[in-house]
């Protein structure tokens, strides 16, 4: 485009146009300078009427039909575009190119769009006149990549890329996007640092290091990036619920609720504080503050899921005709939705209906696969029923889901225990550290650890083993005897 045109002139120029109701002539560089200008406003309707008056007038022009395409691509009207694009006479235009693959993966053409990059990555490496353009070329093959969630061939491309530009921050935020949607959470913050590194003051960067060091459990540096944003912008609502729910996650729910209560008097129609709120004060056993919480909540965004909500507060007070009371009351349209089950499940729990309160829970699992606490409930649930090897299918399951779920180690292999069978029980102990060894064992030994007690460095692991087989034969013996 000719860098001498006033912009401002022009649109001046077409403006007066438009109120006078006479046409001017503009050459196609002038029509989409000007469809540009009015798309950078954020005035798309003007701008794409712009082109089209443009084609009307100059048909053919190259410039012209490379933008009606990319408004077809951006309007997401795929077909359309492939079609169009048909009648571009410069379609080794890499821009044209990059629209027909964004529009092949879009339509999961899959192998007409890696033929086409194929061809062109072979043709642009061949250029050693255009370095420029080859990396512009696998740049916006990254991104398009990420956006079809196609996130290794994203990485190929923008890693690549790096080594022309290592310093692109667009580059690298994608490059932590895609490593982050493969749940590569450390590879994310790798290239998150590298991005603060460029710009130690950019807001998005901190507070999308603060959501990776959370999703990793490393929550203190999460806290303190978050308050590195905030320094940035602060009394960022989104920061100040991502910090309140880093606090609750990190053990120190009372903080948290400090911080979720302040939250709400600045944003009471936010409906995840008071979610946030609730959870926080169920961790602390604030249960009437829950029922208050639970009225606001009503009053402002009706009765969906409410009633549920009292039910099991009542019954974590213990309140068993109450909570009865409110699960009577379960809307019909809530009546076959994962709480409802789970609560029944809970109330027959109680009632000592392990039948009925394992059926509910199966219809839980069917809305609900892999959910640890359903897993974790029907465990118990088969305990009660003396169904040991079905309350070791399902601890072995939650295991697999969360290998550090709370005491489902110690509760499998007590029911290993039980069983009496020696290999599941000895594969079970091969999880176990020399320490766990020893603590269940005094615990089956019906032993309080105190300092009197054997220490597990006096104790070695192989005797440790051999005395609690040993407990397991005579558990089996003393059955057989019984039965």
């Amino acid at each position: 485009m000719d860098e001498n045109i006033d912009i401002q002139s022009l649109v001046q120029k077409y403006e007066q146009m438009c109120t006078s109701g006479k046409k001017i002539y503009f050459d196609p560089e002038e029509f989409a300078l000007l469809a540009e200008h009015y798309n950078t406003l954020g005035d798309d309707d003007k701008s794409v009427s712009l082109i089209e008056e443009g084609l009307v007038m100059h048909p053919t022009n190259p410039e012209l039909m490379l933008l009606k395409a990319k408004v077809l691509v951006f309007g997401e009207k795929y077909e359309e575009a492939m079609e169009y694009m048909k009648n571009m006479a410069d379609d080794n235009d890499v821009e044209v190119i990059l629209l027909k693959i964004e529009s092949f993966l879009h339509l999961n053409e899959m192998e007409n769009a890696k033929k086409l990059v194929d061809e062109t990555l072979d043709d642009l490496a061949n250029d050693e006149s255009n370095k420029e353009e080859f990396y512009f070329f696998i740049c916006e093959l990254g991104y398009l990549y990420n956006d079809v969630d196609q996130f290794d061939n994203a990485i190929l491309f923008l890693a690549e890329s790096l080594t022309f530009e290592y310093t692109n921050p667009e580059v690298l935020v994608d490059l932590a996007y895609a490593y982050e949607m493969k749940g590569d959470f450390e590879k994310a913050i790798e290239y998150n640092n590298k991005l603060l590194d460029l710009d130690p003051y950019s807001f998005d960067g901190w507070v999308n290091i603060g959501k990776l060091y959370s999703m990793c459990d490393q929550f203190n540096k999460a806290l303190d990036a978050f308050d590195f944003a905030l320094t940035i912008r602060e009394n960022d609502l989104n920061v100040l619920k991502m910090k309140g729910l880093t606090l609750y996650l990190s053990g120190n729910p009372q903080e948290a609720i400090r911080l979720f209560e302040n939250c709400l008097k600045e944003a009471l129609r936010d409906e995840t504080l008071y979610n946030s709120l609730l959870e926080a004060y169920e961790a602390m056993e604030q249960y009437d503050e829950m029922l208050k919480l639970l009225q606001k909540k009503e009053a402002l965004f009706g009765s969906a899921g409410i009633t549920i909500k009292r039910a099991f507060v009542y019954l974590a007070k213990e309140n068993l005709p109450v909570a009865k009371y409110y699960f009577r009351q379960v809307p019909e349209n809530e009546r076959e939705t994962l709480d409802y089950y789970m609560l029944e499940g809970e109330l027959a729990f109680y009632e000592n209906d392990f039948l009925r309160s394992e059926i509910a829970y199966l219809k839980a699992a069917i809305l609900s696969e892999d959910n640890e606490e359903i897993l974790d409930r029907l465990a118990n649930i088969s305990v009660a029923q003396e169904k040991f090897e079905q309350a070791a299918e399902y601890l072995q399951q939650l295991l697999e889901l969360a290998p550090d779920y709370p005491t489902a180690k110690a509760r499998l292999a007590f029911i290993r225990f039980e069983i009496g069978t020696k290999e599941p029980f000895d594969e079970i102990m091969e999880h176990f550290s020399d320490e766990e060894l020893y603590v269940l064992l005094n615990m089956i030994e019906g032993k309080e650890q105190t300092e009197e007690t054997e220490q597990p460095e006096i104790l070695n692991r192989e005797r440790t083993l051999f005395r609690l087989n040993e407990a397991r034969e005579n558990r089996v013996l003393f059955r057989n005897i019984k039965y």
